[in-house]
């Protein structure tokens, strides 16, 4: 038991009053033994012994009263558990309102955070001035505050661009919880659940900690873009989601729109169709390809946008891109580059992507001085040394050093690579490859295969079938394409991240040089919810996490530490003991 305002409790010695009274009232008079009155000996001392146990009865019934009075100002409480209304001891609270993109999906013709941001309000409704308590959104913010602070936060929270990583934030909130002084530590997880969300990991909760989670509605269909990708005159857009449930049907092609150059000035837009057909059956997966007539565009850099038609989730239907249109490079070929550069940029120049020019060189084991060089090594190892020198002298970091071992090729800055073998390499040493790691563009089995140091680009591989088999691979043209107009003259390649859907420019100086497109995860598209006893085990285990129904969960929270308060019962008491000393003492006179 407690007591809400303890320091009443001092007037319980007020109830030592009616003994003193009783004590000092009590008088024993002069016994005088008459014969005349010893018959009525008898009857008074029957008459003395009622009347104590009257004043003993008074006795009782005042003190109790005074302490029922006292006590119900005092205001216990007591511990009690299960459904019904109540305080609660003092209890240090986390509301994890997880208003990540998926929450702004419509189930049951009603946005998921909306029944999200109910039941928050309602957690942190129930909380007293002896609560601490914290909120934490999608950013991973933990926000205190006073009630009403934090009930106006949720009231204006919107479906955000960030993905709450579930497992962590969980984590965290414990801890913070468990820090505090306080009998009740709870933390209440209002999240969709995503499958995808806690896939991995497992939060460490402290003992004494409970975690509440609503459990997660039923699962909807939904595509999603996850990722566009233009270069070299293409776009691939890829889709990701979750199949619809009980959809035992094949997947169905997804028609895509892609737009560029739409209300620019510079005019030139260009508006494309396909269909994204899905990987397998029920895959959320699909992709397709898009070609983009780069010669219809002036050169610069160019923001458009893809999108699908309407369904649950309206946030991912749209993403933004950039694309830069580069002017032809004035790009040739040294005689030892090889038969399959010279053809390679042949094609470029009918597609006018490349003209005829000295600003590019593609060589072998040589770096002339004032042009941007792409340099294959020698085909004779004697002259290794030679070209070793010839690129260092234009100030490259880079150098060729003993034969490594064949392997798969993996870029992130040029899609056209990624698988293609290497049968045979020199590996690519240098004193810069740990400071400037952002110059490797391609790797064998994780050393270096393609860097650029400055205006110098060194290939690990001479571009001859002997060596790789990207010559004779599809992407070998598009590869040549990016090294003369994108990769020698330094620009990066559009770098996607998490945020409001945008796209971001990066200059040096007042140059151009690469951008940043914003979109919500790809994750957020799968709109497939995780079962209960994937979410209790995330969450900790059965013995600190609860994955409850709306109503269960209302039911449930502080209960670990919910008081019924007896003051109203109390003040109900002392009305009765009232009555019953007044009818004592009426009956006594």
């Amino acid at each position: 038991m407690s007591f809400i305002h303890p320091l009443a409790l001092l007037g319980l010695a007020a109830s030592a009053i009616p003994a003193l009274l009783h004590l000092l009232q009590r008088r024993i008079p002069p016994e005088l033994d008459f014969p005349a009155v010893r018959y009525l000996s008898a009857a008074e001392r029957e008459s003395a012994r009622r009347l104590k146990l009257r004043h003993l009865l008074l006795l009782i019934l005042r003190t109790a009263l005074i302490v029922a009075i006292v006590l119900a100002a005092a205001r216990p409480l007591i511990r009690v558990r299960g459904a019904g209304g109540g305080a609660h001891e003092p209890t240090a609270l986390v509301v994890i309102l997880d208003n990540s993109p998926s929450s702004g999906a419509v189930v049951e013709g009603r946005v998921v955070l909306d029944r999200l941001r109910a039941a928050a309000q309602s957690s942190i409704g129930h909380t007293t001035s002896t609560d601490r308590v914290w909120l934490m959104l999608c950013d991973g913010v933990l926000r205190g505050g006073t009630r009403e602070a934090l009930l106006a936060t949720i009231d204006s929270t919107r479906p955000g661009w960030q993905r709450l990583d579930i497992v962590q934030a969980v984590e965290r909130a414990a801890r913070l919880v468990n820090a505090q002084p306080l009998p009740g530590r709870e933390v209440h997880l209002l999240s969709d659940v995503q499958a995808s969300a806690i896939a991995t990991g497992r939060a460490d909760v402290p003992r004494g900690v409970r975690i509440l989670a609503v459990a997660p509605g039923r699962a909807v269909g939904n595509r999603g873009i996850a990722s566009v990708n233009v270069s070299e005159g293409a776009a691939v857009i890829e889709l990701s989601g979750s199949a619809a449930p009980g959809d035992e049907s094949a997947p169905q092609p997804v028609p895509v729109t892609l737009r560029i150059g739409g209300g620019n000035r510079r005019g030139g837009e260009i508006t494309a169709r396909g269909l994204a057909t899905p990987g397998g059956e029920r895959t959320g997966r699909a992709a397709v390809t898009v070609s983009l007539p780069a010669q219809s565009l002036a050169p610069g850099w160019w923001v458009g946008e893809t999108a699908l038609e309407p369904d649950e989730l309206r946030a991912d239907d749209r993403r933004p891109f950039a694309w830069r249109v580069a002017p032809p490079a004035r790009a040739s070929a040294t005689a030892d580059a090889g038969s399959f550069v010279a053809a390679a940029l042949a094609v470029l120049k009918e597609g006018k992507r490349v003209v005829d020019g000295r600003e590019v060189v593609i060589s072998s084991g040589d770096a002339p001085a004032g042009t941007r060089v792409i340099v294959e090594p020698p085909a004779d190892p004697a002259l290794l040394g030679q070209a070793n020198r010839s690129i260092a002298s234009r100030g490259a970091t880079w150098r060729w050093g003993q034969l490594g071992t064949p392997g798969a090729i993996g870029s992130s800055a040029v899609q056209a690579l990624n698988g293609v073998s290497v049968g045979r390499r020199y590996r690519i040493e240098g004193a810069g490859s740990g400071a400037q790691g952002a110059d490797v563009l391609a790797t064998v089995n994780g050393e270096p295969w393609l860097v650029r140091s400055g205006n110098v680009v060194l290939l690990g591989s001479r571009l001859d079938t002997a060596w790789t088999a990207l010559p004779a691979a599809p992407g070998f043209v598009p590869f040549i394409d990016a090294l003369v107009n994108r990769i020698v003259a330094g620009e990066t390649d559009v770098a996607s991240a998490e945020g409001a859907p945008r796209v971001e420019f990066h200059t040096r100086g007042v140059d151009t040089i690469g951008a940043t497109e914003f979109g919500p995860d790809a994750r957020e598209s799968d709109l497939t919810p995780a079962t209960a006893p994937r979410v209790v085990a995330a969450l900790g285990g059965g013995a600190s996490a609860e994955v409850l129904s709306a109503d269960r969960f209302a039911a449930e929270r502080f209960s670990g530490t919910r008081r019924a308060d007896l003051s109203g019962m109390l003040l109900v008491l002392a009305l009765v003991l009232a009555g019953a000393e007044l009818g004592v003492a009426t009956r006594t006179r």
